[in-house]
């Protein structure tokens, strides 16, 4: 093996060191680059384990698919997807809650029941490295004690490594809601880990979601009834292992009171949602941007009281770019039939050109390609979606 410089390019065919040679990695090679060589091919690959998008050759590749089940089945179905055929299910397999993968290898992963762990993201590097985040969350009512909840926890393979506190959160709200009520009777305050990446151990983000409640009673003689005030207050975060950013915030003041005609009227104050549009990494510099005009995560709707309902995380639309700043696609509602939210996990992978297969957790699977979107009839459990070198191992795994 020699390092050369590249004199020419036509296709998968590379001149240097005064002869022609092929190139069957997959790294981009151009006139000038130092490429090495046997004096028969060029070598040069990258992955990013399994998290970033993976450039295809000429050669077709096709990409492990861990499907939901459908009511024939008792377990997952297995599948794969080629750009030519399309999706095609193979098996009905055993049950798991994810599959992660390279191009080399693969894992089925499971959510850790008896601990009490579900993960928020999983990823692998290319020497079968596993890296998990898990769910976590805190919660507080009124009257106890304390804060119950759980760490968000980093782990390689199977030791945790590090953790991270919502908490914060959960009195950050907490604290606002208070301050607009005053004294109050009833309150509630949870904050939890809705979404998340991880590249690393000590190379990731989450989306933290916190919802504050508080609420006091307003006797109101001679009706021998109450009024109250409250406050509802939604906040999220985008927290890395070097900060904390305030990406959304929304909140509502209610204060309600009896009639004569043992009715009810109120007066509302709502701060309609306030956004800060960033990019959430996805990897090897393609990202996404939770934006648009986002769908409340509080709905008003008084009858015969204050009717105020909490919408668990809302709805986008989501802008994916490429590493160029180029726009991929746009998933909102009237393409994919139905908002993304922050908790929806997102995966892509690149096929060359301009065509991108796009995964949304809990929405389906996408062709992206030439600004148009179209469904691939599927609801994969991938975390990451990446071509597998030898498919046969995959359908291997598939059998019962």
């Amino acid at each position: 093996m020699k390092q050369v410089r590249v004199t020419a390019v036509n296709g998968r065919k590379v001149q240097a060191d005064g002869k022609w040679l092929t190139a069957i990695g997959n790294n981009a090679v151009s006139v000038g680059s130092l490429v090495w060589t046997d004096g028969k091919c060029v070598y040069g690959h990258h992955c990013d384990a399994g998290g970033a998008p993976t450039i295809i050759g000429n050669k077709p590749e096709e990409i492990p698919l861990l499907i939901g089940k459908n009511s024939a089945s008792v377990g997952n179905q297995y599948g794969i997807y080629n750009l030519k055929k399309g999706v095609t299910v193979f098996r009905h397999g055993e049950k798991h809650d994810g599959l992660i993968n390279t191009r080399s290898r693969f894992a089925l992963i499971d959510n850790d029941d008896e601990q009490g762990r579900y993960w928020q993201d999983v990823n692998m590097d290319t020497d079968g490295i596993i890296y998990r985040i898990s769910r976590g969350y805190a919660d507080y009512y009124e009257g106890s004690s304390n804060v119950i909840g759980r760490d968000v926890e980093v782990f390689v393979n199977n030791g945790c490594v590090s953790s991270v506190s919502v908490q914060g959160e959960l009195e950050d709200v907490k604290a606002d809601a208070e301050a607009r009520v005053g004294n109050i009777n009833s309150g509630e305050c949870v904050s939890a880990a809705i979404n998340g990446r991880i590249f690393s151990a000590d190379d990731y983000w989450i989306i933290v979601h916190a919802v504050g409640t508080a609420r006091k009673y307003i006797d109101y003689y001679p009706y021998l009834t109450h009024g109250s005030l409250t406050c509802y207050m939604v906040r999220r975060w985008l927290l890395t292992p070097k900060s904390s950013t305030l990406i959304y915030e929304e909140s509502v003041y209610c204060h309600g009171w009896p009639l004569d005609n043992w009715g009810w009227d109120c007066e509302i104050d709502y701060s309609p949602p306030r956004i800060r549009e960033i990019r959430l990494p996805l990897g090897d510099g393609y990202y996404y941007i939770l934006g648009g005009n986002p769908t409340p995560s509080i709905t008003i709707s008084p009858h015969r009281g204050v009717g105020v309902y909490l919408i668990e995380y809302g709805g986008y639309t989501v802008y994916v770019y490429s590493p160029e700043d180029k726009l991929i696609a746009t998933l909102s509602k009237e393409n994919i039939g139905r908002w993304i939210s922050a908790a929806n996990h997102i995966s892509l992978c690149k096929f060359g050109g301009d065509k991108y297969i796009i995964a949304v957790k809990d929405c389906g699977l996408y062709l992206a390609q030439n600004g148009k979107l179209t469904s691939l009839d599927v609801k994969p459990y991938n975390w990451r979606l990446c071509p597998l070198k030898n498919i046969r191992q995959w359908k291997k795994a598939g059998e019962v």
